[in-house]
């Protein structure tokens, strides 16, 4: 599971979705039942929308239908290349059709990041014509961000279009703007596939809406995304967006500014030097604190399945949430006798 609770009577921190949702999204939300009963084509759209996002994007129904696709086209056949912690859907797509994952247990942080990865598809390419590297950046669950502009322009001068490179950028709207590093050069790389998403930052994950951005493979996710995937709710958010997208914009640099103020309210117990709205917290025992949080009325992720037993991910959610949050788990360390941890 990727985080959720079917239970309203506690506060969800175990998804990392923006609380707030921008006005123009809720009067889109409003109005969508005029587009429920129609067939919406995402080409109505797309004209305009590339204006906004680039000529070499193309809408998808959010960051899993183009993870999808992927599984079935770009790893077909290929090594897959996968950094842990990561998501754990791009193992799972990779299973569709790939001929082998290999993963790797390094840390964005960690020095030798890139050089561990280059070694790994070095190694691969002995054996293997095709490889395909798939990884956050942001990273989930750690919320490390890293410049991939100077590794993925190395991978293409020595490796062309033999080694693709994926990067799932779907928390990237919640780093601020003065710190992302631009990779608009990239478009020039033509083994690299962007993928985005508008759900997690305007706070709908039940709709579905998203984009690649790709100059090669533009025409494969246009080929293979489902007619009419984005359904009605989500044709109504996106002809929104476009028509404001002063106010979009707007809404990013809050967010972005407001989830900075409150990370570093948590800057004693994240364990990593998260750049987005969530972080990873080291607890000890991850069972007994979520039982701990389930007896105050709060809900965490824990982590077993990405390796990392003992640790948590919480999303931040509104200031007054946080801030219960934040004293439980200081009362946690408190009672415990645990030293509050630096940030890796």
């Amino acid at each position: 599971m990727h985080g959720g609770i079917n239970d309203g009577t506690l506060i969800d921190f175990s998804i990392s979705v923006n609380p707030f949702i921008p006005d123009f999204v809720k009067e889109a939300l409003k109005e969508s039942v005029k587009y429920e009963r129609m067939y919406t084509y995402v080409e109505w759209l797309e004209d305009e929308f590339r204006k906004k996002f680039g000529v070499d994007s193309v809408i998808v129904a959010g960051a899993t239908e183009a993870f999808h696709i992927i599984g079935w086209t770009f790893v077909k056949d290929a090594v897959v290349i996968i950094p842990e912690p990561n998501y754990t859907e791009y193992e799972r797509v990779a299973r569709f059709s790939a001929s082998k994952i290999v993963k790797i247990r390094v840390f964005q942080s960690e020095e030798d990041y890139f050089e561990r990865i280059d070694k790994v598809i070095f190694e691969e390419r002995k054996n293997s014509s095709r490889c395909v590297l798939i990884t956050g950046n942001p990273n989930n669950p750690t919320g490390e961000y890293t410049d991939f502009s100077d590794f993925a322009k190395d991978i293409y001068k020595k490796y062309g279009k033999e080694v693709l490179i994926i990067l799932d950028e779907a928390f990237i709207d919640f780093v601020p703007k003065d710190e992302q590093f631009e990779l608009c050069e990239l478009d020039n790389l033509d083994n690299l596939i962007i993928v985005r998403t508008f759900t997690k930052i305007l706070g709908v994950p039940g709709v579905r809406i998203g984009y690649v951005k790709s100059r090669s493979f533009k025409e494969i996710f246009e080929k293979y995304r489902m007619p009419w995937g984005i359904g009605g709710s989500g044709y109504a958010v996106l002809k929104s967006l476009i028509e404001n997208f002063d106010d979009y914009e707007a809404f990013l640099s809050e967010s972005s500014e407001y989830f900075k103020k409150e990370r570093e309210r948590f800057k004693n117990f994240s364990f990593f030097n998260s750049k987005t709205n969530y972080l990873v917290i080291d607890v000890g025992d991850s069972e007994e604190f979520q039982k701990f949080m389930h007896r105050n009325g709060l809900h965490v992720r824990t982590m077993e399945d990405f390796g990392m037993d003992g640790f948590v991910r919480v999303g931040l959610k509104d200031r007054v949430a946080n801030e219960k949050l934040r004293r439980l788990v200081e009362e946690w360390y408190f009672h415990r006798g645990v030293e509050e941890k630096t940030v890796r």
